[in-house]
């Protein structure tokens, strides 16, 4: 028990050495990115029998916005540099909003979904933002816990892989993007 007052007692104090609702809201924001990042990929059995897709266009679809996340991490973290981590997070959020709309609108072709999954990549450059702007506020010794912390919305892909099916199953695998739009 002394054990577990020590851990709470040096939690309070690393929560204390920096800002924790700025440690909160990047964690909360990695969460969602990670969600919307593999929205394809937890609704795939869903859109590939929409479009009759074969394996390996199920497979590319899947793999559009991991390579676009990737390719945009860069350009992000450029932005982040010039107008501040907080600026370029709202401004990354702004973006998933709109592609989100996107997606419930305008998605009727395979060749949409591709488009969508360049889409979905905006929300996979959000490492460099969330992981900074998580750990930014705290002193070096605590910069590590603080990124582990944030880091920890990697956790974003299980919540779409659990909730993206059933609610494509009952509303249609478009209308998911628009629910995360919502909640945008």
């Amino acid at each position: 028990m002394l054990l577990n007052i020590s851990s709470m007692s040096k939690f309070k104090t690393f929560l204390k050495a920096g800002h924790a609702p700025t440690l909160f809201s990047a964690f909360l924001y990695f969460d969602f990115c990670f969600a919307i990042w593999v929205l394809n990929g937890a609704m795939a059995p869903f859109i590939s029998e929409h479009f009759n897709l074969s394996p390996a266009e199920k497979g590319f679809m899947i793999s559009v916005p991991i390579l676009a996340g990737a390719i945009m991490r860069f350009p992000l973290g450029v932005l982040a540099q010039y107008i501040g981590r907080k600026n370029a997070a709202l401004t990354e959020m702004s973006l998933i909003f709109f592609a989100m709309l996107f997606g419930y609108y305008m998605v009727d072709t395979y060749s949409d979904v591709l488009k969508m999954g360049v889409l979905l990549g905006i929300a996979g450059a959000s490492f460099g933002v969330a992981l900074s702007l998580g750990s930014g506020w705290f002193p070096p010794k605590y910069k590590g816990l603080a990124m582990g912390i944030s880091g920890a919305g990697n956790s974003g892909t299980v919540l779409a892989m659990l909730f993206a099916p059933p609610l494509a199953t009952k509303y249609g695998w478009q209308a998911v993007y628009g629910m995360a739009a919502f909640l945008c």
